[in-house]
């Protein structure tokens, strides 16, 4: 009799969890339980495609659905499928199918298991062999066909970029001191990503995600909200790419140089000015103390204090008064009127 292709539900041996596989996962800190509830979820949702994780004929399930069918965040999922992968508990193929590889032990009769697991296996080798030659006879398809099979190829390519943009930007959180990733921070990410490359793609989304992470941690600061409030200014003044990042940096930066040598400039300038007024205060004091003493003595005598030189400014009365203050005119005129 024909062995029923249509499962819905599984049975597990008693010593299921005694497994190595199993065991292992399950040591995992923090997400070992996590990962065998995902796996168990998933032999389950493969039960439909004969141990194909498929939501219908054509589309495979990716991450970010099994996180939204499993109750589980995308970054648990995320890492938890590279762990089945490593335990060789599922097969990932390159159209995205995920084969759960064991499947064929927990459904149907013992007396038709090892058949079903042959030809099971013999189909994902099959299909591993294909390749991207999967979609074969393409010459013979029709343009809708064709138009069709184009948009399920992006599909899986803006679906493939947005899971890579996702996973890393968890690995810079939970590897700079932010905390394991998960619930509210989760999704936080995958609608930072998603507005960035709404106005951009997702590869620029990513950098510019990863320059607020690095800014963060250079400020010593590794709170999820402080990245969110760096990338909010940044969305607000319309940056969306790390290129128009580091324009408005480098701009900021020239204009602040540009202002500080400007003010150095203004007050070098400003220091000029003053010393040339001072100099001419000066050279006025100079000029009215030579009057008085020319007028009361016509030059007949001269004081102690002045030299008999022709260059006036270098003798007693000029270095006093460059010296001095307002005051000192005030004393040396004191001087001339008091000197018989």
């Amino acid at each position: 009799m024909a062995d029923n292709k249509k499962y819905y539900y599984i049975r597990l041996k008693e010593n299921f969890f005694d497994s190595d596989e199993i065991k292992l996962l399950e040591s995992i800190p923090n997400d070992g339980y996590k990962f065998s509830n995902i796996l168990l979820k998933m032999y389950l949702k493969s039960l439909k495609y004969d141990g194909r994780l498929m939501f219908n004929e054509r589309i495979p399930f990716n991450a970010e659905m099994l996180a939204t069918v499993t109750g589980h965040s995308l970054g648990d999922v995320t890492r938890a499928i590279d762990m089945f992968k490593k335990f060789g508990l599922i097969e990932v193929l390159e159209t995205g199918e995920i084969y759960m590889l064991d499947i064929q032990s927990f459904i149907g009769k013992t007396s038709t298991e090892a058949d079903r697991k042959r030809r099971y296996r013999s189909e994902i080798d099959e299909k591993k062999s294909l390749g991207t030659n999967v979609r074969q006879n393409s010459d013979k398809s029709t343009p809708e066909t064709e138009i069709e099979k184009e948009k399920e190829l992006e599909i899986e390519l803006e679906t493939d970029t947005k899971q890579k943009s996702y996973s890393h930007i968890v690995a810079m959180f939970e590897n700079n001191g932010f905390g394991s990733v998960g619930g509210i921070l989760s999704q936080n990410i995958s609608d930072e990503l998603k507005d960035f490359a709404d106005e951009s793609n997702y590869s620029e989304a990513t950098k510019v995600i990863s320059k607020a992470i690095e800014i963060a941690v250079n400020q010593g600061n590794n709170r999820p909200a402080y990245v969110w409030g760096i990338t909010k200014n940044w969305y607000q003044r319309k940056l969306f790419t790390l290129a128009s990042i580091e324009a408005v940096e480098n701009k900021r930066k020239k204009d602040t140089a540009t202002s500080e040598a400007k003010k150095q400039s203004d007050a070098e300038k400003q220091q000029v000015v003053k010393e040339k007024e001072l100099l001419a205060h000066r050279q006025e004091q100079y000029e009215k103390v030579l009057s008085i003493y020319s007028e009361k003595f016509g030059f007949v005598r001269t004081p102690v204090f002045l030299q008999d030189t022709p260059d006036l400014k270098n003798n007693d009365v000029w270095e006093l008064l460059v010296a001095g203050d307002d005051g000192t005119y005030e004393r040396l005129k004191q001087v001339v009127d008091s000197h018989e």
